[in-house]
């Protein structure tokens, strides 16, 4: 019966593969949320910069128009802090994938091992039968004789 000495370890492997996964997957969601809140924020700095250029055209009052200066100029700093976590998330995600990439790697090493194994295995199986029958054919031979 075959039986692999390293399968304890090649299911360590796996199963650090799975949690790599999933670590990889929550990495991505944070990603495509962060990316969404800054897509969300420039399109509003966009949407109160139109707003503003139509109050400067009708002559609104001052206060009303340093209120959206303001309120822009927040937005612009928000839009920074913003691609810094961006960034920041793409980083995480990069090295996720990268440990995913490492851990895989070991993984399918461990899987060539076992095959190698499993091939050798199954070669001393069917020598050892060849012999058998070798053996039984003389025999069968001997008493014909």
């Amino acid at each position: 019966m075959f039986r692999f000495k390293l399968e304890a370890l090649l299911n360590h492997r796996r199963h650090q593969e799975e949690i790599c996964q999933k670590a990889l997957a929550e990495a991505r969601q944070i990603l495509s949320a962060a990316q969404g809140t800054l897509h969300g924020l420039k399109q509003d700095r966009r949407q109160n910069i139109e707003k503003l250029k139509l109050r400067q055209k009708e002559r609104c009052s001052i206060p009303e128009i340093l209120i959206l200066i303001n309120y822009i100029e927040q937005l612009a700093r928000d839009i920074q802090a913003q691609v810094l976590k961006v960034n920041r998330a793409s980083e995480s995600v990069t090295r996720k994938r990268e440990d995913l990439i490492e851990i895989m790697k070991k993984r399918k090493t461990m899987e060539k091992l076992k095959e190698k194994e499993w091939q050798a295995y199954q070669q001393d199986l069917m020598q050892t039968e060849r012999k058998f029958n070798d053996e039984l054919a003389t025999v069968r031979h001997l008493r014909k004789t």
